[in-house]
């Protein structure tokens, strides 16, 4: 007579939910789990109007799931069963469950003002903002400390449908923009001259820094043979990063006014951008500088800036300020928007070769002047101090056009006033063959709002609704601004001002009416506050809501 073993419990531990044990992203939760088979982890949790279902593949063996998208200060019901390859579905016993509260309005966590969610109109998932906090006044002018204040710190904020926090990453530095990676885990990059990969936990797992420039690295960064990383990084489809590399070349004979060209030149420290790709070790494998295919004599309003000087590079001026690259896979090509010179270049990756500009045709050369894309329609906007453009579903282009200046030095053109600069989204039709850019939708403006947002900024064509997400990055109602030179001290300067940034998602059909409205709100209005960048992005693990009684 033969006796059989009884079969090992599929959980092998009851489940339990932990707090985040790294302090970065205190919202974020960890599912703790024993298993004895192979299967699928699922988890509704029940407390909302629309439970979350979350699906996980698991093993034999403890695992630790990150459990995103809870509303703060709240009780939930975990339910936690496992579906085994062989379709046998074991379920634990409920857990009850409270999420942490949100930190209380402070310097370091602004309070957000939600004006609209109209949830069953908008793209899916969370929208994710890289939001940064300045003293205000020049940069130049400011003390060590209000430096500190300005730099040393850094938050992205994950919102969901609602507009409530519903994850967040405190950063010891400012970030620019964020973006997911093909794995889930989020990219951005840091004042540090950083490109950095975290986790939805807050782990930093790799992290690259400018081997070449005047401040140190991060501690356990890979170096890149780089003076300079900045703005947002994108990724190549072998695995490799793209970024900005601004490198100084000093220019004999160059301009000392962007207002007067008969001024004296003499030789200048000039900051010209490349694009560089290197891989995951660091290496650089590909670079376009835009000393070696554009001519730096042909300048735009900011040149003179204090940008690049409390950056490291003192006096050192802001000819191409590159503020957006982006891969298009379609046909190995790059987009690459250059804020000062008020252009959007598109590069072929393999050679090099430009393929068209996106600007007015001021100032260029006749090779180059061949490569400028014609305007078609009565109504064109053209990119002004434009930011960040990249691909929409379609194959157009959008970009955030800033909208500042609207005119270009030496020519006579009278540079526009806060009030006739308002921001906003812009999506370009590209016809390649014939060589023409047409406006296909850009978001509407409205003075009152005072969407001036001088610099940064971010617009998304949604992939499922063909909403298009926009972050207004600097608000200032009342259009106080009297100048855009931040070297004219007798007159409001845009950071001498508090900023309100606001994110909007526009539906097509109504664009008048956003149907998703959310503010940052700075406190007291004793600081400026700014949004670099805004993403949708689906809810880790995340498959599906459901709708219960």
């Amino acid at each position: 007579m033969s006796s059989s073993q009884p079969a090992a419990p599929v959980f092998r531990q009851p489940p339990r939910v932990l707090p985040n044990a790294e302090p970065s992203a205190p919202m974020a939760l960890v599912l703790a789990v024993d298993v004895s088979e192979h299967g699928t982890l699922e988890l509704l949790v029940l407390g909302d109007a629309r439970p979350l279902l979350y699906r996980w593949p698991v093993g034999p063996g403890a695992q630790a799931l990150p459990v995103i998208g809870l509303k703060p200060a709240r009780p939930y019901r975990f339910e936690v069963s496992l579906t085994d390859t062989q379709g046998q579905r074991v379920v634990a016993e409920p857990l009850r469950v409270q999420t942490p509260a949100l930190p209380l309005p402070s310097l370091d966590f602004p309070p957000l003002r939600v004006n609209r969610a109209e949830r069953d109109r908008m793209e899916p998932g969370l929208t994710l903002l890289s939001v940064r906090r300045r003293a205000l006044g020049r940069s130049h002018r400011m003390t060590p400390e209000q430096r500190r204040f300005t730099t040393e710190w850094g938050l992205i904020l994950a919102l969901d449908e609602d507009g409530d926090i519903v994850w967040f990453y405190r950063s010891p530095s400012r970030i620019a923009g964020v973006a997911t990676l093909d794995n889930g885990h989020l990219f951005f990059h840091t004042a540090r001259n950083s490109p950095t990969e975290i986790d939805w936990l807050g782990r930093t797992l790799r992290c690259w820094g400018a081997a070449l420039g005047p401040n140190p690295m991060p501690s356990g960064a890979i170096p890149v043979q780089a003076v300079t990383l900045h703005h947002q990084p994108d990724t190549l489809p072998n695995g490799n990063l793209l970024s900005l590399n601004a490198v100084p070349r000093r220019i004999e004979g160059y301009y000392t006014s962007e207002t007067d060209a008969t001024a004296p030149r003499r030789t200048q420290w000039v900051m010209g951008d490349e694009v560089i790709e290197f891989n995951p070790q660091g290496e650089v494998v590909w670079r376009w500088n835009s000393f070696d295919h554009l001519d730096p004599f042909k300048i735009g309003y900011d040149t003179f800036w204090s940008y690049w000087w409390v950056r490291g590079f003192p006096q050192h001026l802001d000819w191409t300020h590159g503020n957006g690259v982006h891969h298009d896979p379609r046909d190995d090509s790059i987009l690459l928007s250059l804020r000062n010179l008020d252009a959007v270049l598109k590069i072929d990756r393999p050679s090099g070769e430009i393929r068209w500009i996106l600007a007015r045709d001021v100032g260029w050369s006749e090779a180059l002047r061949a490569k400028l894309l014609k305007p078609v329609g009565e109504e064109f906007i053209w990119p002004s101090h434009q930011h960040n453009p990249r691909l929409t579903p379609e194959g157009h282009v959008v970009l955030f056009n800033n909208n500042v200046h609207q005119a270009i030095p030496f020519t006579g053109e009278r540079v526009k006033s806060a009030a006739e600069s308002l921001s906003q989204a812009v999506v370009y039709d590209i016809d390649e063959a014939a060589r023409t850019a047409r406006v296909v939708f850009a978001t509407p403006v409205d003075a009152q709002e005072g969407a001036v947002s001088f610099a940064m900024g971010d617009a998304h064509v949604l992939p499922r609704t063909g909403n298009v997400l926009v972050d207004f990055s600097l608000c200032f109602p009342g259009l106080q601004i009297e100048t855009f030179d931040a070297n004219d001290l007798t007159r409001v300067y845009p950071d001498d001002l508090p900023s309100t940034p606001r994110i909007r998602e526009y539906a097509l059909d109504d664009p008048l009416h956003p149907v998703f409205d959310v503010e940052v709100v700075p406190l007291h209005d004793v600081v400026q506050m700014e949004v670099f960048g805004v993403a949708r992005v689906a809810v880790p693990a995340q498959v599906a809501r459901e709708m219960r009684a």
